[in-house]
């Protein structure tokens, strides 16, 4: 009896595929890793054909399929799309302490210290961008967190999130505005008045009437809504509610930016924290007050915290090619003290209650 074969049959029915993980042949580049990369570059030569490397929805390991097979397919249509991951840099830990040390100085010397964040201060508990297999990027689907929702009870802020917390709690944040959508910076108890969302709050919807804001437990964007609406209406007048989301395209709210434009143009001190800075307006935000001609550049410090290169790279007087948490973290024992993280205190505390030793 012959011996069944594991090789699956290819079709163009897109419910097999899961995605696609490779490609090689027909002049493109692999996205694979440097080694990986020159083991494809010799198959290339043997084998001409233009291939890619698919993850099948039943589990089955994956196969090379040509392309042929993959025409006008949502996994082909996703893949295409996707980014190349940008290579990631890290300062040597000297390196990353003295320019800890060094921001912590200047933040505390600033009058007006503004941040601006990035997906990049989340990465610890949800998928970058344009990062490490981040959701933009040809690697998303190694990513265990892409599936993450945002109001799951163990998405919790970061450390850096707390820090930014301590930090302004003891004045060394003036204003914060964040790229991000993922209501961290509120969880953390960032004040709100102190903050700008540029891109909404996946946890907030908004009655189109009365304005009344809601701030949920869960994500209210609806997949099938048409104009945002969430399928709920407001409590007060009945009106429709929807969603703060901002999609490529549409305006960003006015308030928010007219708010992080001030703060900005009048900041002696930018910080950002985990953006690629790929994204405008937000990204002329750090550099608005040196691009003033009137105000000397010397006075004005900006600095870029980011594993990746961006396009302003060279607007900063300092670079830190390190994580958000690791940076916070450094910059807030350096201003506030080495216990100032409450929660890791309470942690702490939990594990190793104190003892009552009047009964003994």
């Amino acid at each position: 009896m012959p011996k069944k074969s594991n090789k699956k049959s290819v079709t163009t029915e897109e419910a097999e595929i899961e995605c696609i993980l490779d490609e090689r042949g027909g002049g493109t580049t692999s996205s694979s890793s440097s080694s990986s990369s020159r083991r494809n570059n010799k198959r290339r030569k043997r084998n001409p054909k233009h291939e890619y490397l698919c993850a099948w929805t039943d589990g089955e390991d994956p196969q090379w399929v040509d392309a042929k097979y993959l025409q006008n397919t949502r996994a082909l249509e996703d893949w295409e799309e996707a980014e190349d991951e940008q290579i990631e840099h890290h300062d040597s830990p000297i390196d990353l302490q003295r320019k800890c040390q060094t921001l912590a100085q200047w933040i505390k010397a600033a009058k007006r210290p503004c941040f601006l964040l990035g997906a990049g201060i989340s990465a610890p508990v949800l998928p970058t961008f344009r990062g490490k297999n981040g959701l933009w990027t040809k690697g998303k689907h190694k990513n265990k967190k892409a599936s993450v929702k945002v109001s799951d009870n163990d998405v919790q802020p970061t450390k850096a999130h707390r820090g930014l917390v301590a930090l302004e709690k003891n004045g060394f944040v003036n204003f914060l505005v964040t790229q991000n959508y993922d209501d961290l910076s509120s969880k953390s108890g960032f004040p709100e008045n102190k903050l700008s969302e540029l891109h909404g709050n996946i946890c907030t919807e908004t009655c189109e009437k009365c304005n009344t804001k809601y701030h949920r437990n869960y994500e209210v964007p609806l997949e099938t809504s048409q104009n945002h609406e969430t399928g709920r209406y407001c409590d007060a007048c009945g009106g429709i509610l929807r969603d703060s989301i901002i999609h490529f395209d549409e305006p960003l709210p006015w308030h928010e930016l007219k708010m992080a434009n001030a703060k900005f143009v009048g900041s002696d001190m930018t910080i950002v924290l985990g953006s690629s800075l790929n994204v405008e307006p937000a990204a002329s935000l750090p550099f608005k007050s040196k691009r003033r001609t009137r105000m000397g550049k010397d006075k004005i410090k900006s600095c870029i915290v980011n594993l990746q290169k961006t396009p302003n790279d060279d607007e900063a007087d300092l670079l830190i090619r390190g994580d958000c948490d690791k940076v916070i973290d450094a910059i807030a024992k350096e201003l506030v003290g080495e216990n100032w993280d409450n929660k890791e205190n309470d942690v702490n505390e939990q594990r190793h209650p104190l003892i009552d030793l009047s009964n003994l």
